[in-house]
């Protein structure tokens, strides 16, 4: 371990790290003789690239802002990362590229993160400086000012600290050095704090704009400006969204849209019709969850494409309601579900059952944690649930599941509903209502257990663990915790070892599942329809789409999107 590590940009955009006591360099003699092979080979295709054509996009509902450190749900994350940009950035496959920040350099005790930004500018053309980042970061976790995207910066220090009052806003370790220079100092070592960097919470907000107009970005005004390859020139809140290409985006010689039009329809079956039509590029995930109806008729259709996810579909489970207080009843449900069945006729796109709570790519465990449909073993837990509740079968009440108004949820739903009917003789109600509202009441704890799809927003275990680790964090609906888990969760944030830090988080994994206040049904995959003309779209399995590549070419005859 050097003393210093300074992480530096590739010609691609992509992280390259140099150690410095070695001084080491790579040759791309190799690389820019490929390039120019291409390039001579290129000269002589004739191009059907359209550069003068929108992308044109659709969502269920309006965003409800287009203030990055609000609107952090989905779909609107997706608008915020057209328009702005933070110190890094998602690649395709998910790895961490550089965004607004030209280096970043590494203290010994992995603690302190020294940014370096590149020249940039805001898209009316002032510059985007390191003051804009400690303003917004700031603003996001005062407790005077405080966003809900905060939970995103614990990692840095003293930010639970000022949030719960015992320390000052002074005190959180964000410092812009000069207008280039941004320094941040974390808790304890986080080798996904660059992971981070990327989220839309992260991005930067305009201070002088912000502190003379604090409503500037519920409108398009003269105050409302980004930092991201794309402007906004027009908002009908229940209508659509029009973005253009930002000329002041330091990497705006890449961007080859003109922009983007976001359509608000609320209805997915309405937005497939538009597909068909020529009306709409793009439908499905990440901005909604088609139909399954609308996908399984068209399953072999070229322009249909499913991608892997660092998601799953899971049931929280209040633990503050009985019966599910009882740790016995939780795991009887989670093991009389058949999975694979559920996967393979409900499903049916490849998604694979889950027995732990971290899909492949995150996966801390090789086997599964508890067998699955194991309804043998779902009985004799089950009874032994009942006797440390003093109850008979008979006495057991009629559960209720919560869930979104959905046809292919409810699909899900009643698999599970008919599974724990037959396998344990519960009577299982299933209580649906529009999204918004059942959002707001699993997160108030207004429910006994309830669907929700999760994915993680890094590439690293400890986002989808840190759901559980306290019981009072507005993502954890299930209200649980646990010491010994939230023990191996603080180790784990102090051990630069990965092999040792890896070890920390399967324990605590294992911990969760012994404990259910989760039950896992499937890891979930991505769904959409794309136009085949549309090229260079990268969305990754953090469900995250980067648009600023993209173009339209009308030469591609296979019919399949790329």
């Amino acid at each position: 371990q050097p003393p210093i590590q300074e992480i530096g940009e590739d010609s691609r955009g992509g992280l390259k790290t140099e150690m410095l006591a070695k001084g080491k360099t790579k040759s791309w003699k190799m690389i820019g003789i490929i390039l120019i092979a291409a390039f001579v080979v290129g000269c002589h295709k004739k191009s059907s690239v359209d550069s003068q054509r929108k992308v044109r996009l659709s969502i269920l509902a309006p965003v409800r802002s287009l203030d990055p450190r609000i609107s952090n749900e989905y779909p609107s994350v997706h608008v915020m990362n057209m328009l702005y940009e933070g110190l890094m950035r998602l690649g395709p496959d998910g790895e961490i590229l550089f965004g607004a920040a030209e280096s970043v350099t590494l203290s010994k005790d992995q603690c302190i993160y020294t940014f370096h930004l590149k020249d940039s500018c805001w898209s009316n053309g002032d510059p985007v400086t390191a003051y804009d980042y400690e303003y917004a970061w700031k603003k996001s976790v005062d407790p005077l000012t405080a966003k809900t995207g905060a939970f995103t910066f614990y990692t840095i220090k003293n930010v639970a600290a000022c949030l719960e009052g015992s320390a000052t806003i002074d005190e959180v370790g964000i410092r812009a050095l000069d207008a280039k220079t941004l320094e941040v100092e974390l808790e304890h070592p986080a080798p996904y704090f660059l992971s981070l960097c990327a989220c839309s919470t992260y991005s930067p907000i305009h201070k002088k704009f912000d502190q003379f107009d604090p409503n500037w970005a519920n409108s398009v005004n003269d105050h409302f400006v980004s930092n991201g390859p794309f402007k906004l020139v027009s908002w009908k809140k229940s209508v659509e969204i029009i973005l253009e290409k930002n000329p002041y985006y330091w990497g705006a010689s890449e961007v080859k849209l003109p922009g983007i039009a976001i359509q608000i329809v609320p209805d997915a079956n309405t937005q497939f019709l538009l597909f068909e039509k020529g009306e709409l590029d793009w439908i499905g995930e990440p901005f909604n969850v088609l139909p399954i109806d609308i996908i399984m008729e068209h399953k072999e259709d070229p322009r249909l494409r499913v991608i892997d996810s660092y998601g799953l579909y899971w049931f929280f489970v209040n633990v503050k309601v009985p019966p599910f207080n009882n740790k016995n009843f939780r795991k009887a449900l989670a093991y009389a579900l058949n999975r694979k069945e559920i996967a393979e006729h409900v499903f049916q796109l490849g998604e694979e059952p889950a027995m732990g709570i971290l899909s492949e790519g995150l996966a801390v465990h090789d086997a599964p944690y508890f067998p699955d449909g194991d309804l043998s073993l779902a009985k004799k837990i089950f009874d032994l649930a009942l006797e440390e509740l003093g109850m008979s079968p008979e006495e057991v009440p009629t559960l209720v599941l919560s869930q979104r108004s959905c046809l292919f949820t409810s699909r899900v739903n009643q698999a599970v509903q008919e599974q724990l009917r037959k396998g344990l003789g519960l009577n299982v109600e299933i209580d649906q209502v529009d999204w918004p509202v059942h959002f707001n009441r699993m997160s108030k704890g207004d429910f006994q257990f309830g669907e929700m799809g999760w994915t993680s927003w890094l590439r690293d275990p400890i986002y989808m663990l840190d759901t559980f680790r306290t019981a009072n964090l507005a993502i954890n609906m299930s209200n649980w915790e646990d010491a010994k888990y939230q023990e191996l969760l603080v180790k784990s944030d102090h051990e630069i070892d990965p092999v040792k830090r890896k070890r920390y988080l399967q324990k605590a994994e294992a911990l969760l599942m012994e404990e259910m206040p989760v039950i896992p049904l499937c890891y979930n995959k991505l769904k959409l329809f794309q136009n085949p003309s549309l090229k260079g779209v990268y969305m990754s399995p953090l469900k995250e789409i980067d648009f600023r590549y993209a173009y339209f070419d009308e030469s591609s005859g296979d019919g399949k999107p790329q």
